[in-house]
């Protein structure tokens, strides 16, 4: 790996290779909803993937990967239930409070920041190294990565814990969601049916 900086000032970075498309090896280039193009148009939006260690190979393979723009991102939280909203709420202030301060306080000025940043879940604090499946998500203004709200990485028993939280209305949304506008293989629809459904985290 690279250990170009990719500082630019002390609150954005150039978009790292983690988040790149993992067929092209490119910036994703397009809001997975409305097809805006979010790098051009400088558009906020979030990234999210998901990896899954190949039993076979042994080595972690991204399960799916997607942008959303924020305007499509608000429309798809707004869809969720008063219940699951005031769930989500407080599990992450409860699991994540302790933690912030300590994600804040990271220096991250490289690509190689960013591989350190994510080497623990965020909720339980195990290495990734330790985990066969997990998220993450970043959030990003056209070309850049941006670190008033640092990227983080969740495990897939953290991520069991959040699907427990959600309502049947948000999950019937979430599958609504999930159905229309990511697509893939069987496996890849595997993950989001039960009993492993696992919620997408915008």
């Amino acid at each position: 790996m690279e250990t170009t900086n990719y500082y630019n000032d002390d609150s954005k970075l150039i978009i790292p290779s983690l988040f790149y498309d993992s067929i092209s090896n490119m910036p994703i280039e397009r809001c997975q909803v409305c097809q805006k193009k979010i790098i051009e148009t400088d558009a906020e939006y979030m990234i999210e993937k998901v990896f899954r260690r190949n039993p076979i190979s042994g080595k972690m393979e991204v399960m799916f990967e997607f942008a959303i723009c924020f305007s499509c991102a608000l429309t798809f939280v707004n869809s969720y239930s008063a219940q699951s909203k005031e769930n989500l709420q407080r599990y992450f202030a409860e699991h994540l409070e302790g933690r912030i301060t300590h994600i804040f306080q990271k220096s991250i000025t490289s690509e190689i920041d960013i591989y350190d940043h994510l080497s623990t879940c965020a909720i339980t604090g195990k290495k990734v190294t330790e985990l066969e499946e997990y998220q993450i998500i970043g959030r990003f203004r056209g070309g850049f990565l941006k670190l008033d709200e640092p990227p983080f990485l969740i495990g897939a028993n953290s991520m069991d814990d959040v699907a427990d939280l959600l309502s049947n209305e948000t999950i019937d949304n979430m599958d609504d969601f999930t159905g229309k506008y990511l697509t893939g293989p069987p496996e890849f629809r595997d993950f989001f049916k039960s009993p492993r459904r696992r919620p997408v985290l915008i």
